[in-house]
């Protein structure tokens, strides 16, 4: 989907590596990170939840999420890899009300990151207090775990911890796996759901679907926590503006096509990634779950025996560290992405380079850990509950952030590297069913549905 063609190439500049081995070792990377946060609430929970209200059937509805959302990140990394600058940068030429743009993102990185914080929090706390009976209640575990991360995030010791969360993940990501292979589903269950239409209009389908759509694979906002990363990084074509050189210079675009080509390559691994695990979390809960979900009372229950049929008694252990580490992760990484993103877009958006950034990240760390803390302990202990009350919500309010990196990038890229035809048809499409899944988790919050 793309026409670009090639020019002369500007030897001076630093190309990204072409080979798989160059691109692994040099580029990877960017795009687990953003992998990490999905493999969190829409995975341990969402995709348990819909496998076992549906069946495989919901393999297909995750297919269609998929697809309809990867083009507000395809529009994020091409803007990332293409300018060498993350789209957020560009927000305050958005039209409308001076940096309007730019306080939304605020907002939603303060603001939604807190109850997402709290919905993913307290799947985690369950899964805590699964692993330590008598020890803990879940409300205590979240109070105890996620004041523990941020005080981590705040004073940025948390890697090595993140490292061994990230090994825990992965080997729980070939666990999942594995298990569909010894232990796939019975054919009752394959010709009995997978095809098997729910009732699209049912308050059933509409809501869970309506928090799938919002959660899975995450929000549209990680296109600029990707961007950061990536930035961290030193990805992307940035030697253009740092050497005050003119991207429309045709004798530039072969520099621009290839770092583009390395953005797509690194994030398409890690949404191939998360697509693939979704599935299987759906086929082991179809195989094992189905018709009984999880609930609130019995979540890490429910999930840690999600492997007994495959591997017997000692998987649910397994799986309850490879939940808790997947989700926990995914809490750091909330933390730390939200104080990141906040601190670097405040001064943007107050045009005031001044701001001590790092004293903002702090402050947004805590702030977010305080408040979520307060919800929880009001709220009880609900972790299916509150994620996907908080999913539906997603639906809504990350929609924002696909038509804002269109805009930035038919702006800023030169000509030949705006999307084609082709891709404006995509994106057409896709954003309408955007749009769509917005109207729907609406519906059920404001109680149209359900």
């Amino acid at each position: 989907m793309g026409g670009e063609q090639t020019e002369i190439t500007e030897p001076d500049l630093e190309y990204p590596e072409r080979d798989w081995r160059g691109f692994f070792r040099e580029h990877f990377g960017p795009s687990m990170l953003w992998a990490l946060i999905s493999i969190g609430g829409s995975h341990i929970v969402l995709a348990p939840t819909l496998g076992g209200t549906f069946g495989l059937v919901a393999i297909w509805m995750f297919g269609l999420i998929y697809a309809a959302k990867y083009g507000a990140w395809e529009l994020g990394i091409r803007y990332n890899y293409g300018a060498g600058a993350n789209p957020i940068e560009a927000y305050d030429q958005l039209p409308g009300p001076k940096n309007w743009a730019l306080w939304v993102t605020v907002l939603v990185f303060t603001g939604m990151y807190t109850v997402i914080t709290a919905s993913v929090g307290m799947s985690t706390a369950a899964f805590v207090a699964a692993l330590t009976p008598g020890w803990f209640t879940a409300t205590m575990a979240y109070v105890a775990f996620v004041g523990g991360a941020g005080l981590l995030v705040v004073v940025s010791r948390y890697s090595l911890l993140e490292k061994i969360l990230i090994g825990f993940t992965v080997a729980l990501g070939v666990l999942v796996v594995l298990g569909v292979i010894v232990g796939p589903p019975s054919g009752d269950v394959v010709t009995g759901t997978l095809f098997a239409v729910p009732d699209l209009t049912g308050p059933a389908f509409l809501a869970l679907f309506a928090a799938a759509a919002g959660f899975a694979p995450t929000g549209f906002s990680t296109s600029i926590l990707i961007g950061s990363w990536s930035m961290a990084k030193g990805e992307g074509a940035s030697e253009l503006e740092e050497r005050g050189l003119d991207p429309d210079d045709p004798k530039h675009h072969d520099y621009i096509r290839a770092w583009i080509r390395t953005g797509r390559r690194d994030f398409n691994i890690g949404y191939v990634f998360s697509f693939l695990l979704i599935v299987a979390m759906v086929v082991l809960a179809s195989n094992v779950l189905y018709p009984n979900p999880p609930t609130d009372a019995n979540l890490a229950f429910a999930i840690g025996n999600i492997l007994s049929a495959s591997f017997g008694d000692w998987s649910y252990y397994a799986m309850l560290l490879g939940g808790f580490a997947a989700l926990y992760s995914t809490v750091i990484t909330l933390l730390d992405g939200a104080a990141r993103a906040t601190g670097d877009i405040l001064p943007m958006a107050l045009e005031n380079e001044d701001i001590d950034s790092e004293r903002v990240r702090k402050l947004v760390v805590l702030g977010v850990v305080a408040v979520s803390s307060a919800m929880v302990v009001a709220l009880g202990e609900v972790p299916v509950t509150l994620l996907l009350y908080v999913a539906a919500v997603l639906a809504v309010t990350e929609i924002f952030f696909y038509p804002a990196n269109w805009y930035v990038v038919e702006k800023n890229l030169p000509e030949p590297f705006r999307p084609s035809r082709a891709w404006h048809a995509y994106y057409v499409v896709s954003l309408a069913l955007v749009l769509l899944f917005g109207a729907m988790g609406a519906a059920v919050r404001l109680g149209i549905i359900g």
